[in-house]
């Protein structure tokens, strides 16, 4: 019997430091995020796990290598499967969670979660939001040398 079959929900708080895949994206370790985690059986007796994650992240903004900070307000509903022939039973909404015999760790769901929403290269909101004393302008355009073949056409 799972956690599933007995709706189990757990609530708390994970520390950001404790989330060591997540620290080469961060600008500083500090700081909480709220978790709420319930594990049931829906309707059609597929276990499920449905969370939700909020909070702030510090990043470091790839534009000025600033802080940016991310606020959070994740969702997630997970379809829990023991093997990938299941997926395909999983009706739309689930995202698959493959569960083999080994305990389950809530800092690696959550941390998963969070990856996901990051963004791949996290930059502030418009350039004169960044930090930076400079940012990069685009390069002058220079003469085409081919403008003065441009001429004799004409």
């Amino acid at each position: 019997m799972g956690l599933a079959d007995v709706g189990r929900s757990f609530r708390g708080v994970v520390p950001v430091d404790r989330l060591d895949r997540l620290a080469p994206l961060l600008a500083s370790k500090e700081g909480e995020l709220s978790v709420e985690i319930a594990f049931d059986l829906d309707e059609r007796r597929i276990r499920t796990l449905k969370g939700s994650i909020r909070g702030v992240v510090s990043l470091v903004c790839q534009r000025c290598l600033g802080t940016l900070q991310l606020p959070l307000e994740l969702h997630f509903s997970l379809g829990i499967i023991g093997s990938d022939d299941e997926i395909a039973r999983l009706p739309e909404g689930y995202e698959p969670l493959l569960v083999s015999g080994d305990p389950m760790k809530t800092f690696d769901l959550v941390e998963d979660e969070i990856l996901l929403a990051v963004p791949s290269i996290p930059t502030h909101k418009g350039v004169e939001s960044c930090q930076a004393d400079h940012v990069n302008q685009p390069a002058p355009e220079k003469e085409n040398p081919f403008a003065v073949l441009g001429k004799l056409k004409h």
